[in-house]
């Protein structure tokens, strides 16, 4: 059973109820300051693999009101995802990340779920996400799609490259999620 949860700033002693966490063990709640740093060094991790786009501790404490995370009962940030707006009606899903340790337990769905909820949030109606990971956004009622479709992202991809950049041949997907 799906739940949906509210997300919230994190505070310094997290608390449980109900509507605050999705089992005993994991929290999704949107991002705060603090985490920025966890953040950073689970999506560094990947992308010196080239599995996902480098970001800039900056970059990520610029946007971390565009993250969730999913923290363990420690509040340990073991997941994270992030909405990367590139109009009013579109954006993206970045940054998927969860830490090795709590891999195949769902946190990266949790963590898709919890953008999807921003977006939504914000009004906005499609999301993108360009990934390795077909089967995942597959699952998570993503369709397949040409990246073409998207020409910012190709300028985005085109100007990192130009800095030095490597970037990994992905596949594109789509989801449309407007309002329920």
């Amino acid at each position: 059973m799906m739940h949906i949860i509210p997300l919230r700033k994190p505070s310094a002693s997290p608390t449980r109820s109900p509507r605050s966490h999705l089992s005993a063990t994991h929290l999704v709640r949107a991002a705060g300051a603090s985490d920025a740093a966890d953040i950073h060094l689970l999506v560094m991790g990947q992308a010196e693999t080239g599995v996902l786009l480098p970001r800039s501790a900056e970059e990520i404490a610029d946007a971390i009101d565009n993250f969730v995370v999913v923290a363990d009962q420690h509040g340990r940030v073991m997941g994270c995802a992030a909405l990367h707006e590139y109009s009013p009606s579109l954006g993206e899903v970045g940054s998927v990340v969860v830490a090795p340790e709590a891999q195949g337990r769902g946190l990266g769905s949790i963590a898709v779920r919890g953008v999807e909820g921003i977006a939504r949030r914000r009004g906005i109606e499609e999301l993108f996400a360009v990934t390795l990971a077909e089967h995942f956004f597959a699952s998570l009622g993503f369709e397949r799609c040409a990246i073409a479709r998207y020409p910012e992202k190709l300028a985005r991809y085109d100007a990192m490259m130009r800095h030095g950049v490597r970037i990994v041949p992905k596949s594109c997907y789509r989801k449309l999620v407007g309002w329920p």
